[in-house]
């Protein structure tokens, strides 16, 4: 959406966090959002360290992510795709100090057991998945989730068309498919020689760049040292512009 009734700033975001954190007793409480003007980000992060809240996680989505209730030239043409949107959000956070203290989930289109090691190599701690486990529940993207007719019955509350989704049947879908997927995730794992998922870097990915080029992650999303943006003498230049845009106190 445009803008949230309970903020208007990142400051106020943060505030809004730890006043629902609060009421839940303490219950782990974050934001999910898919990166666009990546100085609003960044105005986040200084809100971090200016107040001292932290959420517990970020989940970063990707402009390829999407529910099939979405406005078509939103679900097209808005937000970074999620590889450099969740590079760049790792890298925010690192660059603050503050990636120890926020986990950060990824999503847009993680189907396949690469998708979820490619994800954790960027720097991700967790992935989602939302639009292959909807598969496997049944779902035949009629792009009707805000209809209430879902042919399917996965998205309505229609009595009738419920009746096409038999949970029975489409438990053991969803659970052999999360089952392999994982195991595709394993084997993926043990072809590095790792025995730990927390030891993947942004070198064990490759992708080619060129006709003729290919590069490792680590060269295509260059780690960012820790705490750096917390000084002007430290920030790196192509990032210079972007904190300097950055604002704590409102959306640029």
């Amino acid at each position: 959406p445009p803008y949230h009734k309970a903020f208007t700033t990142p400051r106020e975001l943060l505030e809004f966090i730890d006043h629902i954190r609060t009421l839940a007793g303490g219950k782990p409480v974050g934001f999910k959002l898919c990166i666009g003007r990546r100085s609003e980000f960044i105005g986040i992060c200084k809100a971090m360290v200016e107040t001292g809240i932290r959420p517990d996680f970020i989940a970063v989505d990707g402009g390829e992510g999407g529910t099939g209730a979405a406005p078509l030239e939103f679900s097209n043409s808005v937000g970074m795709p999620y590889r450099d949107g969740l590079a760049f959000a790792i890298d925010a956070l690192t660059g603050f100090n503050l990636k120890q203290e926020v986990k950060v989930i990824a999503a847009g289109k993680i189907i396949t057991g690469f998708d979820v090691f490619r994800a954790l190599c960027l720097g991700a701690d967790a992935t989602y998945s939302a639009r292959a486990m909807m598969f496997a529940l049944g779902c035949i993207q009629a792009l009707e989730c805000n209809k209430n007719t879902c042919p399917t019955g996965v998205a309505t509350q229609d009595p009738q068309l419920v009746q096409g989704l038999v949970v029975a049947d489409k438990a053991t879908r969803v659970y052999q498919y999360h089952r392999e997927t994982m195991e595709a995730f394993v084997e993926l794992l043990a072809a590095t020689g790792l025995e730990n998922h927390e030891h993947l870097e942004r070198k064990h990915v490759f992708r080619r760049t060129t006709p003729t080029t290919i590069q490792r992650y680590d060269q295509i999303y260059p780690y960012m040292d820790q705490g750096c943006l917390l000084r002007p003498d430290t920030i790196p230049e192509s990032w210079r512009g972007l904190v300097a845009e950055a604002k704590a106190d409102a959306w640029n």
